[in-house]
């Protein structure tokens, strides 16, 4: 990525909440640009507390791609590579997810020669058709069913190496009706 893309009203932080307020004489591309302290519609009320110090408008910072809310989540900007900061071209994470320690750690989309990292848990036993799995990612993905006669669960993509939890038999049924997945 060479442009670092300015935050804009509609723009999406990595845990689904939206920029709701932007400057209203500044805007790109159709829409107006982000500050600090714009609003986002998110359960958590949260606001924008990061942006570019030597960027601002009307004495407000203007936010960019990886800024954070008022609860740490990164804001992805649709604008990279298009109006943004910098042509410096450094390795800038296109995309962020909640890792093992509940922090957002940013990646890189994958180029086109590199695979995308997944693993495929297995029963460590002899295989047994049918035993009931529930898996939970930390980025609280969902997966339930039976294990096949290989006893292999479906393949799990994840952005890299990450934790998650398997819960067997009598537990998998359990947490499987909890959900609604039975």
């Amino acid at each position: 990525m060479k442009l670092i893309g300015w935050i804009r009203h509609g723009d999406k932080a990595a845990c689904g909440g939206t920029v709701i307020e932007g400057n209203l004489t500044t805007n790109s591309h159709g829409r107006s640009l982000a500050y600090v302290g714009a609003h986002m519609a998110c359960p958590k009320g949260c606001v924008i507390v990061e942006g570019h110090p030597f960027v601002t408008f009307d004495g407000k910072m203007t936010p960019h791609h990886g800024h954070r809310t008022s609860y740490g989540c990164p804001l992805i900007s649709t604008l990279n590579d298009v109006h943004g900061w910098g042509e410096g071209g450094e390795d800038v994470a296109e995309q962020f997810f909640l890792n093992a320690d509940g922090e957002w750690a940013g990646v890189k989309e994958p180029s086109p020669h590199e695979a995308a990292y997944d693993e495929q848990p297995q029963l460590a036993a002899p295989p047994i058709e049918g035993v009931p799995y529930y898996i939970e990612t930390m980025d609280g993905r969902t997966f339930a069913g039976r294990t096949g006669a290989d006893g292999l669960l479906p393949r799990i993509d994840t952005y890299g190496e990450d934790e998650y939890t398997v819960l067997w038999g009598d537990e998998a049924l359990a947490k499987s009706s909890e959900e609604g997945q039975a």
